[in-house]
């Protein structure tokens, strides 16, 4: 799997590179295009010149000398066609122009009525052509006496083209070197802006098992990196809490299993040393009893098991139904002290079983601390156990719900009951809301959302 180094590198190379090709792009073609206009603009304003100078002569013929004395010498040809293509005039001051490309050049206008365009000359014939300077073209008609005359002027471009290359080499070196530079400081910058990530990485590796309260603390770090190290450290917080809580909860287990084993173990003993029928009925009485108590406990760990790990299927249920059946064996039980208040109109979606578990644990845990009424109410969207006990403190309702917890020793039960109750309302999105005091009567209320 590729690094967020490398990926990053990726990006920020392939979009520099897409920049500076556009820009040097740009100012390339911007430069041609300046150069060319000067280059056009010289050879035009010699052009009009000389056809100025032309028209104010009072006849057609003029010498080279009085040419050169009133237009002066220049890089430009200039040659001078009548209105039967005949050549009347031509200056050529650098001797290098092809009299025939010159011509071509001239039927070339007469076709298309383009003013200004390049034209390529050659030499030789057969094998052994060979292409000479290209030639900038300027076609200018003009009359005089009511005769029609064509000027054309010729300027030879292996200079401008050589100085243009030069230019573009230079283009190209300046933005390969800006390239370079960039690509240099982009680097430095990516690999400082991932330092701080690369410590984190290397500090959450040391994290293990036997070290879970070390945190990550990276200094000198951006407010993004600070947040994904709060974050971090938050999940290890949440991580260390429930590998304590799992230790814990081993521990206790352990120990809860560990007492009726010990007690059935002894009784065990104790039944084999008997010899009255009597005294092994007792001795084996006891065993069962322990062997039921050790058989709800496994059974309640099943529960937390299935509903941390297993996933379960919700349906449309009514809730009416789901209490009824949890707590019918209690009404049989408690048949003066249980009071049912049904709701046909209330549902919820859920997993059947779960639901009547949650139910049962929370009435059957009001009917061990209570001797008096115990109430159960049905809402459209709630569920509430109310009973007649002595109520509880804020102290005891904090842990109310936590595993193993037991407010009274004296009373049977493993203190599994209620966390059973939070995990399986958990599961379903169900806020339980307690309402107790010390003065008496306990109220807790389930809510969900229809």
């Amino acid at each position: 799997m590729k690094s967020i180094r490398f990926k990053v590198i990726i990006w920020f190379s392939v979009t520099i590179s897409a920049v500076f090709l556009v820009i040097g792009f740009f100012i390339y073609n911007f430069q041609l295009s300046t150069s060319y206009k000067t280059f056009d603009d010289y050879l035009i304003l010699n052009a009009n010149r000389a056809v100025n100078y032309f028209k104010n002569l009072p006849d057609n013929s003029v010498s080279i000398q009085a040419f050169i004395n009133n237009i002066g010498i220049s890089d430009v040809s200039y040659y001078i066609f009548d209105s039967k293509d005949n050549l009347i005039f031509s200056f050529a001051p650098d001797q290098e122009n092809d009299l025939n490309s010159i011509k071509n050049a001239f039927k070339k206008y007469l076709l298309s009525r383009e003013k200004i365009f390049t034209v390529e000359s050659s030499t030789g014939s057969g094998e052994n052509i060979q292409q000479s300077n290209p030639q900038r073209i300027f076609v200018l008609p003009f009359q005089k006496g009511g005769e029609n005359y064509y000027l054309v002027a010729s300027r030879q471009m292996e200079e401008f083209r050589s100085t243009n290359l030069g230019i573009s080499y230079w283009l190209l070196i300046g933005l390969v070197l800006a390239f370079l530079i960039i690509m240099s400081g982009g680097l430095l910058i990516i690999s400082k802006a991932l330092k701080p990530i690369e410590d984190m990485s290397f500090q959450v590796k040391r994290i293990k098992t036997d070290n879970l309260s070390e945190r990550i603390n990276v200094k000198k770090s951006g407010k993004e990196i600070e947040i994904l190290e709060q974050s971090i450290n938050s999940a290890l917080d949440r991580i260390e809490s429930g590998v304590k809580a799992i230790e814990r909860f081993s521990s206790i287990a352990a120990h809860e299993l560990k007492t009726p084993i010990s007690v059935i173990k002894s009784d065990a003993q104790i039944a084999m040393d008997k010899n009255s029928i009597e005294e092994l009925k007792i001795a084996l009485e006891k065993i069962s009893k322990k062997s039921d108590e050790m058989s709800k406990l496994i059974d309640i760990l099943l529960v937390i098991s299935k509903v941390k790990n297993v996933p379960v299927t919700f349906e449309n249920l009514n809730m009416n139904e789901v209490a009824f059946e949890a707590v019918e064996d209690l009404i049989k039980k408690y048949p003066d002290r249980i009071e049912f208040f049904p709701n046909e109109d209330s549902y919820i979606k859920g997993d059947e079983n779960l639901l009547k578990e949650m139910i049962f644990n929370v009435v059957e845990n009001s009917c061990k601390y209570t001797d008096g009424k115990v109430k159960i109410e049905i809402g459209n969207n709630y569920i509430m156990v109310s009973d007649e006990g002595p109520g509880m403190d804020e102290e005891t309702q904090s842990h109310l719900f936590e595993e193993f917890f037991r407010k009274r020793t004296d009373v049977p039960g493993f203190g599994l009951g209620l966390s059973v109750v939070k995990y399986i309302a958990n599961l379903h999105e169900i806020k339980i809301h307690v309402d107790s005091s010390p003065a008496g009567c306990t109220k807790i209320n389930f809510i969900w959302h229809k």
